[in-house]
This record gives structure tokens, sequence and C-alpha cells, in this order.
């Protein structure tokens, strides 16, 4: 996946966040401005039906302290009480005959009343029939944005009876109405009074919207008091918040991630510019340190041309003292031109060596080497009581290489493997040399009989300057594996079932149609 691609899904993901919370926040803030806008008119209604409760009370106590009742006091009583409380529409004070099952009544005062004789005589049935004392609350149809409150005196026949008419627009005063909702007053499921938001928010479909609703606190008005707050997604979603958010938070990203990616790349800069330069350092200090352990080799290596050539030398004398024959003189020169030519060779391979060249791959055939190799060691081997086999697979493999770097590789695994055996004890220490063709590979194997790798060692036999050897260097086994990596090979190691230990290289065939 594309780190681009990542990043836009980061920021995706962020801005989806940033929405979300900016949303909740949004409602809940308005969840607790409903609430408590709603339970402070709730508080002020409460007390204000309260009132109208009280006033009916300080009437009824009016007309019942006298027979008949002072009017003109009541009267003007209920002048001051319509006067200061402007909610109070209008004040009744009727006198009811019951007679069997009609009733007849007499308006004793009206203080501003609006309603007509049809409908102040419906009012003054219902509070005939009512319990005396109580205070029951009215509606008429014609009528809609009023409200009614009858109270019956006593039980008396002529009985009083008191009809207050209320407007329920006038309960809440405009400062405390807030402009940003919207206000319903209901009495028995029926609307008294419906104010909407002064504001142009259309409550949205896919919000729930935040919204008080709680009973008055008064038994004889039952009113149900309902706050709602109108929200659209605009406003819970704040365009301009989120839009600044996703612009700010694309532009962090996208710097957060350049910086990354430079800090990432000037330190693969400086991982690639020390790992060249130290591998530089340790495949010339390798060859450097590899030429002590070569030395031995080669000079064994060149002892035997030049022991030809001194043996060859002093028969091609003696022959020409005693007049000996042209032909056998021709041999022995001969002789002495191919291991002076041989000689030559190996010296100069010392020179490439050392003078750090880059080396020449050619085709190869790997059993050659094998040959080569082993011949080189043999004596040495020998001397330590150590037998070198070899298995040459037929016909031998060939492989694209230089000639004196896979020699290398293979004296190194062969001089590890006999001083892995030096402190063996046993009748007979094998080193076994084997050659391998499988799936265009060529495998070169070098196996002895020994204890084998500690297995805390195996991981790290590799690695440059590890060593477990007392005064060894730790350049052998990696300068083998940067020349096995050369020629897109691999080398590893491991321990035999049957004991000791074997290194494996496996090079690309030469042949092999890749």
């Amino acid at each position: 996946m594309r780190p681009y691609f990542l990043l836009f899904i980061a920021w995706l993901a962020g801005s989806l966040l940033f929405v979300g919370f900016t949303a909740l926040n949004s409602i809940e803030r308005a969840k607790t401005e409903v609430q408590a806008t709603g339970a402070m008119l709730h508080r002020v209604l409460s007390q204000r039906v309260a009132q109208h409760d009280a006033h009916l009370t300080s009437l009824n106590a009016l007309i019942l302290a006298a027979s008949p009742p002072p009017v003109d006091v009541l009267r003007q009583v209920a002048r001051n009480i319509i006067r200061f409380y402007p909610r109070i529409a209008g004040i009744d004070v009727m006198l009811i005959n019951q007679v069997g099952a009609d009733s007849s009544t007499q308006t004793l005062l009206s203080v501003d009343e609006h309603l007509d004789a049809s409908e102040r005589g419906e009012f003054e049935r219902k509070i005939a029939a009512q319990r005396p004392g109580i205070v029951q609350s009215y509606l008429n149809q014609n009528v809609p944005d009023r409200y009614f409150l009858g109270k019956k005196s006593d039980n008396s026949n002529p009985g009083y009876a008191i009809l207050m008419e209320i407007n329920p627009a006038l309960m809440i005063e405009p400062d405390e109405r807030p402009d940003w909702a919207d206000l319903t007053l209901q009495i028995d499921g029926q609307t008294i009074l419906a104010e909407h938001s002064a504001s142009d928010i259309k409550a949205s479909a896919y919000l729930q919207q935040p919204v008080f609703t709680q009973f008055i606190d008064s038994q004889n008005q039952p009113i149900l008091l309902t706050l709602t707050r109108p929200m659209d997604l605009a406003e819970v979603v704040a365009p301009l918040k989120t839009l600044l958010f996703a612009v700010f938070s694309l532009l962090f990203l996208i710097a957060a991630y350049s910086l990354w990616r430079f800090i990432q790349s000037a330190r693969r800069a400086e991982e690639r510019a020390q790992l060249l330069e130290h591998e530089t350092r340790l495949a010339h200090a390798a060859r450097v340190n590899s030429m002590g352990e070569l030395a031995s080799g080669i000079a064994h290596e060149l002892t035997q041309p030049l022991t030809a050539l001194l043996s060859q030398s002093q028969a091609a004398l003696r022959l020409s003292a005693s007049g000996g024959q042209k032909q056998m003189l021709e041999q022995a020169l001969n002789a002495n031109i191919r291991q002076a030519t041989r000689a030559g060779e190996i010296l100069q391979r010392m020179r490439n060596y050392m003078s750090n060249q880059q080396p020449i791959r050619k085709s190869i055939k790997l059993n050659q080497i094998i040959r080569d190799v082993s011949e080189l060691l043999k004596i040495d081997l020998a001397q330590c009581q150590i037998t070198l086999k070899t298995e040459m697979f037929k016909p031998s493999p060939v492989i694209i290489a230089d000639t004196v770097e896979v020699e290398q590789v293979l004296y190194n695994l062969i001089r590890n493997a006999a001083d892995s055996l030096d402190d063996c004890e046993g009748d007979e220490k094998i080193i076994t040399v084997s050659s391998a063709v499988r799936d265009g590979k060529v495998l070169l194997r070098v196996a002895d009989n020994g204890r084998g790798i500690p297995e805390d060692v195996l991981p790290h036999l590799f690695e440059p300057f590890f060593t477990t050897r007392k005064n060894g260097t730790g350049l052998g086994l990696a300068l083998c594996a940067t020349l096995v990596e050369r020629v897109d090979g691999e080398i590893s190691a491991q321990n035999r079932p049957e004991g000791g230990a074997e290194f494996t290289i496996v090079i690309p065939e030469a042949n092999y149609p890749h």
C-alpha cells in the first residue's frame, strides 16, 4: 500500500473523528442549555400558577367574610389583581342557585371578562357541579388561547363561585423566553400556547432535537411545559471549524511525512556510506590478513615447482657433463619451463591480491579448484593426521567466478575444518569436500567429523571480527561470505546429525538457462 494512500486514510480518519467530536460536543452543549433553561421556566411558571391559586383563595375569603359579600370590595380587589398581573385577563363572581337538576346563575360582578352569556353559563354549570374549595381548570374551544380557573365557595344554595380567565402568552416575560427555543404549553393534550424559535434554523430529521418537557408543579393547573431547541447539521458539524481543521491537519501530516522521509533518507544514506566504507576496509584488511594464512600454503605450492626446477636442472647439468643424449636434455628443459610458468602464475595471483585489483571472472571447472586446493593442503593435513576426501560430481560443474577467489574460500573452509579437528580425539579425523549440481545450482560442501559448532555461535559465524579462536581475527568467514555473494552465491553452516560441522556454498551454474 502506497504511503500517500495511508496518509490520506489517516487524514480522513482524523477529520471524521474531529467532526464526530465536534458534533457530540455541540449536541451535549445544546442539551445542557435546554435543560437549564427549561428548569428555569418550569420554576417561574410553577410560582405564577401558585399565585393564581392564591388570588382565588383571597377572593373566596372575601366572599365568605360577610353575607351578602362586599361586591364593591371584591370588584376593587379583582381590578387590582388584573392590573398587577396582566396574565389574569378577567374575573367573574357569580351567585349559583341550584334547583333540582337545574341551576340558575346571577353575575355579581364581572371585571374585564371576554365571555358571552352562553359561554359564561357553560362555565357556571361546570363550576356548580364541582367540589367546593377546589380549583378546577377549564378550556373553551371558542377561546383556544386562554384557559379558565373555577372555584366554588361552599355548598350553600344559593352559593358563590369565582371564574378566572388566564392568558398563557403573558405567563412568560419576553426576556425570560430564549429566542432559539420552540415553546409550548398544554392542558389535557390541548395546546394553549405555541411560540416558535426566532431563528431561521430548520430542525434536521437526522438529529434528535434536545427537548425539555415537564408538568408544572400544580395539582389544579396541569400545564405541560415543552421546550425544544431546533438544530440542523450545519450547526452541529460547524463547517468552518471542520474545514480549517481538515486543511491544517492535512498540511501538518504532509509536513510530518516529508520530514520523516527526509530523516529516513538521510539515515539510509549515512548507513549506506558507513556500510560501504566498512565493507571496503573489511575486504582490504581481510585480503591482507588472509595472506598470513595463505602464505604457508603458497610457500608449499611454490616449493613443488622450485624443487622440480632444481632437480631437473641438476639432472640436465649431469647429462651435459657426461655428453648425454640431446632428447633427455630437451625433456629436462621443457619440464623446467612448465614449472617456472606455474610458479610465475602463483606469484602473479599474490600480486593481484595484495594490490586489491578487481578479479577477472570466467568459466571455471569447480572440480579442478577442488583438486588444486586439495593438492596444496594435502601435506599439511597429513602432518596433522587428517584425511582429506573428495567427492566430485561428474561432469565437473562449471561456474562464473575468479579462480583465486574460489580457491581462497575453499582454502579457508578446509583450514577452519582442520583447526576444529586439532582438539578432537579419535582414531580418524576426516574432512570431506564434495561438489554437486541441483536445479541449476552448484553445491560445494566442506564437512568434518569433529565436535560441531556451538548453537550460540552459529548465528554469528559470518559477522566481521567475530571469532572463537584464541589468535583469530574474525575476518576469514566474513571474507568468504563476501566473496561468495560477489558471484550471486550463498554460504551457510550447520551441524551434521552424525557429528561435526558442514559448510555449504550454493552458486548459480554457468551453463544453466536462467
